[in-house]
């Protein structure tokens, strides 16, 4: 394999973006979707399309519920693959797009763990009110994964069945070599990894108190600033891609992360335990000595921070399940609680 087809497939780990832009989690997502609205559309379909393996992306909007509950992508996946089967392209594994960059520590860890996936293409399966729109292209990008102004296929409309048979017939007519044979009935749903290398703690580190705390600037600073009022100890700001080993010497100990998806999935990739007849997971925090809860349903879209320790991996969730729709909310909670835990007045 050369040079190039290993930086592709790296590329493919990288693909955790917002095929609209909802919330600029760092510069790669807003990269991403400035690319992706730049492409070229035309009737051609990459060459080795038929050849070679695609991931399947999904952007399906949410039930209009408050707070919002995700939108079921499953569903539609089990309509897109049977298509892509019939036309050769074989879709090895599908992903709701949020779930592959959930965070700065997960979406390292997806890039580790894809790096061996021999991933050339993307299928983008999006749906906004009622109308769907599927897009199919190479990945020629390393950081990025699409180069600006690349060409790709596209079609949309409302209806679903015919955008995929207008897929079919495309496919069909474009004259393509095909390899693919052993292409899957249905939908392979991505797995979830946890970034969790190392000791796992449902508590905070008394050593905060001695240490300062990296936050990488996922947001504007004030807004951070306003969230993190209750953090007792010291911290600073860094730019997201420094590499915690750098951080190490320039005097961090220990670094903020957040992992954003559904509370189930959350829940998932931080190793809480989950049970099949859960539909609601209870947030808690504690202010003034004053316990406050509130229900969220597993499926809503939620944000939970913890705080890594840098040299060992040990990363200290807190002792209450804290998450919440919105970033600034989850951010306070968790720091209100590891403020009740460690500092008595």
């Amino acid at each position: 394999m050369n040079k190039d087809q290993k930086m592709i497939k790296r590329v493919f780990a990288g693909i955790g973006l917002c095929l609209v832009l909802c919330f600029a989690a760092n510069a790669q997502e807003a990269t991403f979707s400035q690319r992706l609205s730049s492409l070229s559309f035309s009737n051609a379909f990459p060459e080795n399309l038929l050849k070679t393996r695609s991931v399947v992306l999904y952007d399906i909007s949410p039930e209009q519920t408050q707070p919002v509950i995700r939108g079921d992508w499953q569903s539609v996946a089990e309509k897109i693959q049977p298509t892509l089967k019939k036309s050769g392209i074989d879709g090895v594994v599908h992903y709701y797009l949020r779930d592959l960059f959930s965070g700065k520590e997960s979406y390292n860890t997806f890039l580790d763990y894809y790096d061996d996936r021999d991933i050339k293409n993307a299928v983008f399966v999006k749906e906004n009110a009622g109308n769907y729109e599927i897009i199919v292209t190479d990945l020629q990008d390393r950081q990025f994964l699409l180069k600006e102004g690349q060409a790709a296929w596209k079609q949309s409309g409302p209806n679903l069945e015919e955008i995929l048979d207008n897929l079919y017939r495309a496919v069909a007519n474009a004259g393509l070599d095909r390899e693919n044979r052993l292409i899957l009935e249905g939908p392979e749903f991505g797995q979830l990894l946890s970034p969790i290398k190392a000791k796992r703690n449902e508590f905070y580190d008394l050593n905060f108190s001695s240490e300062k705390l990296a936050i990488p600037v996922f947001e504007d600073t004030a807004a951070i600033n306003s969230a993190m009022d209750a953090y007792p100890y010291a911290y600073g700001y860094v730019a997201e891609e420094t590499a915690e080993k750098e951080l190490r010497t320039q005097g961090y100990q220990y670094i903020l992360y957040y992992v954003r998806s559904t509370g189930r999935s959350v829940k998932e990739i931080l190793k809480y335990k989950t049970t099949s007849s859960e539909t609601d997971y209870i947030s808690e925090v504690v202010k003034d000595k004053k316990l406050s809860v509130e229900s969220y349903n597993i499926h809503t879209p939620v944000y939970k921070f913890y705080i890594k320790h840098i040299y060992s991996g040990n990363v200290f969730l807190g002792k209450k399940w804290d998450a919440a729709p919105e970033w600034q909310k989850a951010l306070n909670n968790y720091m209100l609680n590891l403020r009740n835990e460690l500092v008595r007045n």
